[in-house]
């Protein structure tokens, strides 16, 4: 399941998450994965920042372990899944 599909099967409202710039460096990303209050889904401590796509502009996505999709561990370099660019804790 890709970013914006967990997004979608969980109801997340992408309009009220942050916006983002459109192609964000490594360092933007690792550096706003610091600053996020929680997961977008449940609110947990976030493990890795997405850049979504939406309707109207990118959006700031924060997951935590839990809903962090793909099997990530403890990588420190920009993965991708699917289209999306991730930063993750590592």
């Amino acid at each position: 399941m890709d970013v914006d599909e967990l997004l979608q099967h969980h109801g997340v409202d992408t309009g009220r998450l942050e916006p983002a710039p459109r192609c964000p460096s490594w360092k933007e990303m690792r550096d706003h994965l610091s600053l996020m209050a929680g997961c977008a889904i449940c609110g947990d401590t976030c493990l890795s920042a997405w850049v979504v796509g939406t309707t109207v502009d990118p959006r700031w996505v924060g997951l935590c372990r839990g809903h962090t999709p793909g099997v990530l561990s403890e990588l420190a370099a920009p993965t991708v899944l699917g289209d999306r660019t991730g930063a993750v804790h590592g």
